[in-house]
């Protein structure tokens, strides 16, 4: 907001004294896209269906991946477009698309902490079963990745949201860019 404000205030320097200004300042939220990032998949952690997923399992990912509100497909509210396989699991990074009404409800539920969490969708392409009943998962086609309110994997879910600051900070640098472009304007 600073640089902003500081923009339109060189602008009117030329200004005799007594002159009348008309300024318009416009006020956006700066980096408030709905990007997010997150960690879709955590390996080897066996999830609430007694599924695990090996480090393999998601080797050939397409590039954009829809972003659904609890795996409904009648509620797709962005997209992911970087998946990326690290040593610790499947790490995502995407937006939401704030023209989308779910959209904007699903990023105010984030901020406030009220859900975090990530889920795959997929279908099993290679599995196998191990002899304490669990089904490991080496080979799958991932379709989308939701936000959910309760990941089936434990580790999984959204680690960052950006957002515009908000309380004294941003009330603090409000009020010093406000008195950066008066004095501006007067020529100090």
């Amino acid at each position: 907001m600073t640089g902003h404000l500081q923009s339109i205030a060189l602008a009117t320097r030329d200004a005799r004294p007594g002159d009348m200004l008309d300024v318009e300042v416009r006020f956006s939220a700066v980096g408030d896209d709905g990007a997010i990032e997150g960690r879709a998949i955590k390996w080897n952690t066996v999830d609430t269906y007694r599924t695990e997923f090996a480090p393999t399992a998601f080797a050939s990912i397409r590039s954009t991946i829809p972003m659904l509100w609890s795996h409904d497909p009648a509620n797709v509210i962005g997209s992911w477009s970087s998946v990326e396989v690290r040593r610790d699991g499947l790490t995502v990074k995407g937006k939401l698309n704030l023209a989308v009404a779910k959209a904007q409800e699903v990023r105010s539920l984030l901020q406030a902490g009220d859900v975090s969490g990530l889920s795959v969708g997929f279908s099993t392409v290679k599995d196998e079963r191990r002899s304490n009943g669990i089904r490991r998962i080496t080979e799958a086609r991932l379709h989308e990745i939701s936000i959910v309110a309760f990941p089936s994997v434990p580790g999984s879910g959204v680690t960052s949201i950006r957002t515009t600051e908000t309380g004294r900070e941003s009330a603090a640098a409000f009020v010093a860019s406000c008195r950066k472009a008066a004095l501006a304007l007067k020529g100090n």
